[in-house]
């Protein structure tokens, strides 16, 4: 591959790659490096010149065989560059796969939203599987009146009911308490291990000590814990990383803790990572999210 290469993690200028990412025009919190030391035991990359393009490999050995995965907790990877002309290169696109190929006896990556597209056109004319998957996205750059309008019907009502619980929504910085919760109300329904727990936590910790973190959680007028969410922030956009409620107590927690995030947050993006399930799309576009589709590749 002329003008790109494959750095093991010990090779990578970790300044250099982290510079292209937090400069990239699709820049994403998930590729950035200490991101992925947490999310992954293994990873490198491939670097194009000198730093002016980056695609991180996320990979498992298996005995003899290694195999590239998309790690837990880490939605969106693909190619990142802050030029146009390279992402949309089908040569570096055919460069990147063609390592892929050889080098990995199977892969299953996702690529960002910002460049799907020209990787689904050349993906179009190869052997590569691809499909799409949902994503959706909340503009926070208009007053809190205008977005609420928005609102789905359905979501206007079950808030005014709400209202009426006298719900308390406060900051949260118990990270174990969290992951307590986590795991006892949607941990064996999401089959997660104790390795996703670890990781689970490392991040919400690290998002703390980068101030990048917000951790709230709601409780009804008794004192009982009902829920949870935690946005990750990156630049101008906030992801909904992880959420869980009781769905024993009341259905309504989740859409209330939401509604107050986007009344205490202005001109930035909410990202809600998904979902491809019906009912979570629906409530997710309830608050007038709009799509913004990324794909998943196997080999």
């Amino acid at each position: 591959m002329q003008n790109i290469k494959y750095l093991h993690n010990y090779q990578i200028d970790k300044t250099k790659w982290d510079y292209c990412i937090n400069h990239s025009i699709n820049k994403k919190v998930y590729a950035l490096s200490w991101y992925l030391d947490i999310v992954s035991k293994n990873w490198g990359g491939l670097v194009y010149k000198d730093y002016q393009l980056v695609f991180p490999v996320v990979f498992k050995k298996l005995l003899f065989f290694k195999k590239v995965y998309q790690p837990p907790f880490c939605q969106q990877l693909g190619s990142f560059s802050f030029s146009q002309d390279l992402l949309e290169n089908n040569t570096i696109i055919h460069s990147i796969l063609n390592f892929l190929h050889k080098n990995y006896y199977k892969f299953q990556f996702s690529v960002n939203h910002d460049v799907a597209c020209y990787w689904s056109q050349y993906l179009c004319s190869s052997n590569f599987k691809y499909i799409n998957r949902v994503n959706l996205e909340l503009n926070l750059h208009k007053p809190y009146q205008d977005i609420f309008a928005n609102y789905h019907i359905n979501h206007k009502r079950n808030l005014k009911l709400s209202a009426s619980q006298n719900f308390m929504i406060q900051s949260s910085k118990d990270i174990s308490g969290f992951v307590h919760f986590y795991r006892r109300h949607i941990g064996n329904k999401l089959m997660l291990n104790n390795s996703a727990y670890f990781i689970m936590h490392s991040l919400i910790t690290k998002c703390f000590e980068n101030n990048q973190g917000n951790l709230l959680s709601l409780s009804d007028h008794h004192n009982n814990l009902l829920g949870y969410v935690f946005f990750i922030s990156y630049q101008n956009r906030d992801i909904l990383l992880f959420n869980v409620s009781d769905k024993t107590k009341n259905n309504n927690t989740m859409l209330a803790l939401i509604d107050y995030y986007i009344q205490n947050n202005h001109n930035k993006l909410i990202d809600f990572e998904g979902s491809n399930i019906p009912g979570v799309k629906r409530f997710y576009k309830g608050f007038g999210a709009v799509e913004k589709n990324y794909i998943h590749i196997t080999k």
